[in-house]
């Protein structure tokens, strides 16, 4: 009886002191590279087989959270936000179990208010998502007290500080309340730290979390391109950094190597459908006039299941037939942009806005602006070259004419000519509605700060943010607070 006692009191024993586990064994690793890859049904296998095998190791609530991050990052369904939200606040329950003493307790509970709270303004539930984003704030900075030298700690305030260093100025008051504080440069400094690490278990995370952040919040095309070089993110079988690659490819004038990246992307049932990446290709093959573009353009608006793009989509084969002379199927195609209901990005709401104009715009501008946005600048400045602006009838597509030629020069390295055409662009549109002023402002303010015109920089950089725009809005002005933040105004 007493061996009995002695083995009950064993096992109790045992399961207290296993009770309050985080290991991040092999299982919990396999399952995390797994999703990022975006196998998803391949991540949630060895998750149940660490479930089973140690049950009392809570590290697997919070791997499988980056399932339903990313799925609502990828297929921004309403339904399927709905459903996730049970699923998060369950997970924070079991978290709420761990060992407090463990550095990932207060880590894992952060990042997940943290990922949580993207996706609520993702799907435009912002003050949720401001009350989100405390909670997260607060644990990762009562962790760095306790743990710091925890660098995935030091992975996600990085994330925070970088985007509380973007808060446009009519906002910076309200973070103060909260207690929220950054720089972009504090930020990024702290996410180059921890990518050092070659063994970081995070350090794919966190290279692709800071290639994206220089290059929407510090717009550093040239350093985004090239940390993807040297920072040789693995391709092969991983879905998302093919997506990641192609975005940065997209962004930074590398049109061909987007097409090269999203053509040789894996496929098959094993991964999570991933729709906007045909959306991707179809789009970098219109910049190039490839007439493939209308198979995958047609390819994600029938698969997509999202809100996004779909608009975006509509008006991309609006504008391959248009150039092709067939305008007629470009009003077909505008029409039903209007038939669409939900248009969240940037790019839906400039779709939007132009099939309300209900107007057919110039070819031959339509046609320099789609090379443009593929970056064949000889081309675009050739087809430019056949427009006389004194025969534009509309003003709109006068303004438009010095804004293309602008970006042309500018894109191309001959920034005195950039800056002429900016400046009569913004001259002759500023008293309009019309972004191309506005970007015209940022732009000028890039070139000027380049050049360390601080004062002329800042200058332009406000005028930016206060002209009227019909289109872009936000991402200018997000451009031009991010501006000022560098030059530290």
């Amino acid at each position: 009886m007493r061996k009995f006692s002695l083995l009950i009191f064993s096992v109790i024993c045992t399961a207290t002191s296993f009770a309050q586990q985080f290991n991040f064994n092999n299982n919990c690793l396999q399952a995390y590279r797994a999703i990022f890859k975006l196998r998803m049904e391949e991540g949630k296998s060895w998750l149940a087989k660490e479930k089973k095998e140690h049950p009392a190791n809570y590290l697997p609530y919070f791997i499988e959270n980056y399932i339903d991050f990313l799925q609502l990052n990828i297929n921004d369904n309403p339904a399927l936000y709905e459903e996730a939200e049970k699923r998060v606040e369950a997970r924070i329950s079991q978290l709420k179990k761990g060992d407090s003493k463990s550095p990932y307790y207060l880590y894992t509970q952060a990042d997940v208010h943290l990922q949580w709270a993207l996706c609520k303004i993702k799907f435009g539930d912002n003050l949720s998502a401001v009350f989100e984003v405390k909670k997260a704030y607060s644990m990762l900075e009562e962790n760095q007290q306790k743990f710091p030298d925890f660098k995935p700690n030091m992975k996600s305030l990085g994330l925070l500080h970088t985007l509380f260093g973007a808060v446009p100025d009519k906002y910076k008051f309200g973070a103060k309340l909260l207690g929220l504080k950054g720089s972009i440069e504090q930020g990024l400094k702290e996410l180059t730290t921890v990518m050092k690490d070659e063994q970081f278990v995070f350090r794919e995370e966190t290279v692709i979390l800071y290639t994206l952040l220089v290059l929407h919040l510090k717009k550093d095309e040239q350093t985004a391109w090239q940390l993807v070089e040297q920072t040789r993110l693995p391709l092969g079988d991983n879905l998302l950094n093919h997506f990641v690659v192609a975005t940065v490819a997209n962004h930074t004038g590398k049109n061909d190597q987007a097409i090269a990246v999203l053509t040789k992307r894996p496929v098959g049932a094993a991964y999570y459908p991933f729709p906007v990446l045909d959306f991707l290709l179809g789009n970098a093959l219109l910049n190039k006039l490839d007439d493939d573009a209308v198979a995958y353009l047609k390819k994600f608006i029938a698969a997509n299941k999202g809100r996004s793009y779909v608009k975006e989509a509509y008006r991309k084969l609006a504008w391959y037939y248009l150039i092709k002379g067939q305008p007629d199927l470009y009003k077909k195609y505008m029409k039903q942009v209007l038939a669409v209901k939900y248009g969240p990005t940037d790019e839906d709401k400039s779709a939007q806005k132009e099939a309300l104009m209900d107007f057919i715009p110039h070819r031959e501008l339509l046609k320099a602006r789609v090379l443009s946005d593929g970056a064949y600048w000889e081309e675009a400045l050739q087809t430019l070259q056949s427009v006389k602006p004194e025969q534009l009838t509309r003003q709109r597509d006068q303004i438009e004419y010095y804004y293309r030629k602008a970006r042309i020069y500018h894109e191309s390295g001959q920034e005195t000519e950039a800056v002429k055409y900016y400046l009569l662009a913004i001259q002759k549109g500023e008293q309009t509605t019309y972004y191309f002023a506005a970007n015209a402002c940022l732009k000028v303010a890039s070139i000027f700060e380049k050049q360390n015109k601080k004062s002329s920089a800042a200058q332009y950089y406000k005028k930016a943010m206060v002209l009227p725009k019909d289109e872009y809005a936000n991402s200018i002005d997000a451009e031009a607070k991010a501006g000022l933040n560098r030059l530290g105004i």
